[in-house]
C-alpha cells in the first residue's frame, strides 16, 4: 500500500487558479477519489461524473465511470469496483474528472507524490487548499444567464397565431 497524493485543478473562467492536494491510500477505488474531490470542492456529489486517464496533452482515454450510461457493461470500468492502483502507477500520471455531464465541470488530476502510507493519517485527506473554489450551481446561473429571451418580448412571432386559435370555438367555423 501506498499513499498516491494528487493535485487536483479545477477547470474554472476565473482568473485565479484554485486546486487541492488529496492524499489517498492506492488501495481505494475511484468512487472514494470522486467523493474526496466533490468534499475539496464543496460540490454535493450528487451527480454523474468520471474519470479519464489522460496523456500529456489531457486528452481523454480510457473512460472509469460512475455508472453505466451506454448498455454495454461488458467494457465498462466502473468507480467502485477499480482499485485507483490498477490504472495509476507512476508519477506525474494524468487523469481527467469531469463532474456533472450538463455544466461540464472539468478537474484536471495529477499525481505529484508517492509515498509510504502514514498510519496517522485517516485517507483520504485534504492536504493543501489554494485558490477559491468556484460554487457548484455558478455553471448553471451563468446558463441560465447567456438564455437571450424575454417573456413579455411585445414582438412574439407566435403572437397573431395564438390569437387565432383562442378565437377558434368550432371546426364548422373553419373554411374547407
Amino acid at each position: 500500500m501506498k499513499e498516491y497524493k494528487f493535485r487536483v485543478l479545477i477547470d474554472t473562467l476565473e482568473e485565479e487558479n484554485a486546486f487541492r492536494d488529496i492524499a489517498i491510500n492506492n488501495d481505494f477505488t475511484f468512487d472514494k477519489l470522486h467523493k474526496a474531490i466533490n468534499k475539496a470542492f464543496d460540490f454535493k456529489g450528487d451527480q454523474v461524473a468520471s474519470f479519464y486517464l489522460s496523456n500529456e496533452d489531457w486528452d481523454k482515454g480510457e473512460e472509469i465511470g460512475l455508472m453505466d450510461m451506454t448498455g454495454e457493461s461488458a467494457d465498462f470500468v466502473e468507480m467502485i469496483h477499480t482499485p485507483i492502483k490498477e490504472k495509476v502507477d507512476e508519477l506525474n500520471q494524468k487523469l481527467l474528472y469531469v463532474y456533472d455531464f450538463l455544466t461540464m465541470w472539468c478537474f484536471f488530476v495529477e499525481l505529484i507524490e508517492i509515498n509510504p502510507i502514514d498510519s496517522s493519517k485517516e485517507y483520504p485527506t485534504i492536504e493543501l487548499v489554494f485558490g477559491e473554489a468556484p460554487a457548484e450551481d455558478s455553471k448553471q446561473i451563468e446558463m441560465v444567464d447567456s438564455l437571450d429571451f424575454d417573456l413579455d418580448d411585445e414582438d412574439d412571432p407566435y403572437g397573431d397565431i395564438e390569437d387565432e386559435f383562442n378565437s377558434f370555438e368550432n371546426i364548422d367555423d373553419l373554411d374547407i
